[in-house]
């Protein structure tokens, strides 16, 4: 990318996380890295106190903003892996772990303290065709996995938006719009679609396009991970939230055999479960997974303690984290404040530490402003602050189960009224917490409003098998709830690597186990990718 010495910025529609009151000012929050040009559009990239490091594009004079990420080069994640594969057959003791399994210590880190008892343990999308997600609109058609042939409406000049289903594999939403985006030569801002489905995973969902260049681009899309299918012209587009909710098939491997009385006690909670519901726990997927540091990293933030926070997430090691990185983080913790010999040493895995680069880099230039440390992450900013909230839910629901009197709902506790904060004032008061926070007005993008959450989440359960070492279940779940969560109170539950001792490899089709249909189409459609997967499987015995 070109470097230069000067540069003018004309903010014009600014589009991104930077608050509106702040963008007149926007040329005195900037510090320059450099400008040249993407695909023949000027471009600048910049950073600052307010927002994270930025591309800035100027169509037309528009502003938009894209992900730092986009800044390690292809080059530079090959530096990575190749460091990383040299280090580990120099050192391979450091990069083995121990099972990640969903343990009661490991449920009371996020604040769940009651767990059935006597859990069979299970292991989670060992390959993809474990953990299957179809998508279910607002009108309650399902976008299911069947494999077909992408065709063309005709065109219609009052309807502009193409919707069309998705059906991937091992890939996810994200990173499959910004394959779309490329091949069509669109703005990834053009693709709409209403949630993030899992990428370890075979999922279909429903995505929106506008202003394609060039329909017809889509027949020539091959993909070996993911297909289009169902198009049809309609006016809007996708946004977040606009679906019903999911249905799931989701196959568990067990370590061993269940016993009878397991069996047994698994079919009474799930006849309950369809009674009643079960209850309804924030998963890990909140809490910032492997680390875990999500609870505690929202308790300095809402305490106003800043450098805490950048430190905790720096330096701390965790017990799911990679021995290996975790000794850099040894590494780094008694240089703290030398903020360049930091750099140098994260610099090394540009890729594994970009979130902590990119506070790091901003304290280079700026050595005690930890508050815009922070705002170089304002996704992560928000997603500790709520895995704050999400932990004390936890809590409160845990006690108030074990007490045996639980309302419908709680309050989550990032709000602006007393009463949201009083079912929480014990756990509060040991954590030194007072609200309301500084925070609060020190990270505008975080949303303080009264929400309520349900303590109780009902559930359509289809089927259920347990085939010698598997458990299999399809169920259907509204939008905003965790599988996860309700196969919690089933089963103890492991993912990743390494894979538990005793879990079986063994290649099934959960469908026809499960008397719903097959997956011949769709295996031969993904065969690539399984193919692959199962190669995998073979090298990590």
């Amino acid at each position: 990318m070109e470097r230069t010495e000067c540069l003018k910025v004309f903010p014009g529609r600014l589009k991104g996380d930077i608050p509106p009151q702040n963008v007149g000012n926007i040329q005195l929050a900037l510090n320059f890295f450099g400008c040249g040009t993407h695909h023949g559009t000027p471009i600048l990239v910049a950073s600052g106190p307010l927002i994270n490091p930025k591309i800035f594009v100027f169509p037309l004079g528009t502003c938009i903003l894209v992900n730092t990420m986009d800044l390690i080069t292809g080059e530079e994640r090959e530096r990575e892996r190749a460091l990383f594969e040299q280090e580990r057959n120099r050192v391979p003791e450091l990069f083995e772990r121990a099972p990640m399994i969903d343990s009661e210590e490991a449920l009371r880190q996020i604040g769940i303290e009651w767990v059935p008892s006597d859990r069979p343990s299970g292991y989670l999308k060992l390959i993809p065709q474990d953990f299957i997600v179809e998508e279910i609109a607002t009108d309650k058609t399902i976008h299911d996995l069947g494999v077909d042939t992408l065709r063309l409406p005709e065109e219609n000049e009052t309807l502009q938006t193409l919707y069309v289903d998705l059906v991937k594999i091992g890939i996810s939403t994200l990173e499959v719009k910004d394959q779309l985006a490329s091949l069509l030569g669109v703005d990834q801002k053009h693709i709409g679609y209403a949630g993030i489905k899992d990428k370890a995973a075979i999922t279909s969902q429903k995505i929106s396009l506008r202003n394609l260049p060039d329909r017809k681009a889509l027949l020539d899309i091959q993909a070996e991970n993911f297909f289009l299918k169902n198009a049809v012209l309609g006016k809007g587009v996708m946004a977040n939230g606009d679906l019903s909710g999911n249905r799931f098939t989701i196959t568990v491997r067990l370590n061993k055999p269940p016993t009878a009385t397991q069996v047994s006690e698994v079919e009474k909670t799930i006849e309950e479960i369809k009674q009643d519901g079960f209850w309804n726990f924030f998963y890990f997927q909140r809490f910032g997974t492997p680390r875990l540091l999500g609870p505690r990293l929202g308790k300095y933030l809402i305490k106003g303690e800043y450098e805490n926070t950048v430190r905790l997430f720096v330096t701390e090691c965790a017990a799911r984290e990679l021995p290996y990185f975790a000794n850099i983080r040894k590494e780094v913790a008694p240089l703290w404040s030398d903020w360049q010999k930091i750099k140098e040493i994260l610099d090394r895995f540009p890729y594994h530490f970009h979130l902590e680069r990119s506070m790091i880099n901003h304290l280079v230039k700026n050595p005690e402003d930890f508050l815009g440390a922070l705002h170089t992450l304002p996704d992560q900013v928000r997603l500790w602050m709520y895995a704050y909230d999400c932990y004390l839910f936890n809590k409160k629901l845990s006690s108030l189960i074990n007490e045996g009197e639980v309302p419908m709902h709680l309050p989550l506790v990032t709000s602006f009224n007393p009463k949201d904060w009083e079912p929480y004032k014990e756990y509060l008061d040991a954590d030194g917490v007072r609200l309301p926070s500084k925070a609060y007005r020190d990270f505008p993008f975080i949303r303080v409003d009264s929400r309520n959450w349900s303590t109780l989440q009902s559930i359509d359960i289809h089927q259920v098998a347990f085939q010698n070492q598997f458990a299999l279940f399809s169920f259907s779940l509204p939008k905003g709830s965790y599988a996860t969560t309700f196969l919690m109170h089933l089963l103890e539950l492991s993912s990743g690597l390494p894979i538990l001792p005793g879990i079986t490899k063994e290649i099934i089709d959960p469908l026809k186990v499960l008397g719903i249909g097959n997956m011949d189409s769709l295996s031969e459609r993904f065969k690539v990718v399984m193919e692959k997967r199962n190669e995998s499987l073979l090298q990590e015995e």
